[in-house]
């Protein structure tokens, strides 16, 4: 009996994907322009095309400044939560002290919801930049704290055990051993955390913000601009598209030997 063996082509599987993710956005494209175009439906809900035009070209002169005002908070708030949650969590997995010190801070932050600590980051940092990256700083720094707790326990012991049956000393095994199986871990909670930021900065610029993509889409919602909130949500998704390319591209090395599937 035959057996039907396929053999992966890496060049036809990438066409395959290309198409069908092509396919995909001009389904959703030809549905859009049929329930605005067509069917007429009221553009308070879904805006056309010439409804979208019209009000980009009313936000373009905005965009420039609030584009930049955001990308600080971002930007900022994404490198220093990161920075800061891989340091605690390797220095949890490296000293017993460390990790049960500090522990049940970070059992106590994993279930707590970040946007209910708007009005204290207020409070305690008041309007302005202080505020807006300490915010999108924590929701990182939880992401990335306990994603890397988290895959420093899972880190096989066969691999520790095999570290010290060769003699490795406990900083050497630590660094040869561990951190390199947690890489891939680490790849993961660093994309959450840069898609997680987006959102963050819309919270965060309810903080009395007075610029920011956040502050436009606020605006847009409040005077029911339904075209300005579809954009700023474009505008965001294109953004977080990118961070998520250069974070990936920028630690493709880090994973190669893991044989992981870039995406």
């Amino acid at each position: 009996m035959a057996t039907d063996i396929r053999i992966a082509n890496p060049r036809r599987d990438r066409t395959r994907r290309i198409l069908l993710q092509t396919g995909t956005v001009v389904v959703l494209i030809l549905v859009w322009l049929l329930v605005t175009e067509v069917v007429g439906i009221d553009p308070l809900f879904v805006p056309g095309p010439d409804d979208l035009v019209s009000r980009f070209v009313q936000m373009a002169p905005q965009l420039p400044s609030a584009l930049g005002y955001s990308l600080v908070i971002i930007l900022g708030g994404f490198l220093i939560g990161c920075a800061a949650g891989v340091l605690v969590a390797l220095l949890m997995a490296y000293s017993a002290v460390v990790r049960e010190s500090v522990e049940p801070i970070v059992n106590a932050l994993r279930p707590m919801p970040i946007f209910a600590l708007i009005p204290l980051f207020l409070l305690w940092f008041g309007i302005g930049y202080g505020s807006q990256i300490g915010l999108v700083s924590f929701g990182c720094f939880v992401i990335l704290v306990v994603s890397t707790s988290e895959a420093i326990k899972n880190v096989p012991s066969i691999y520790v055990n095999a570290g010290r049956t060769l003699g490795a000393s406990r900083g050497r095994l630590f660094a040869t051993v561990v951190v390199p199986a947690i890489v891939p871990n680490l790849v993961g909670a660093l994309r959450v955390a840069a898609a997680a930021s987006f959102g963050l900065d819309v919270a965060a610029e309810f903080i009395g913000a007075q610029d920011g993509l956040g502050y436009l889409l606020i605006n847009s919602s409040a005077y029911l601009y339904t075209d300005g909130i579809i954009i700023i949500i474009i505008i965001y998704t294109i953004l977080a598209f990118l961070l998520d390319r250069l974070v990936l591209v920028s630690t493709r090395g880090l994973t190669r030997w893991a044989g992981r599937t870039q995406h």
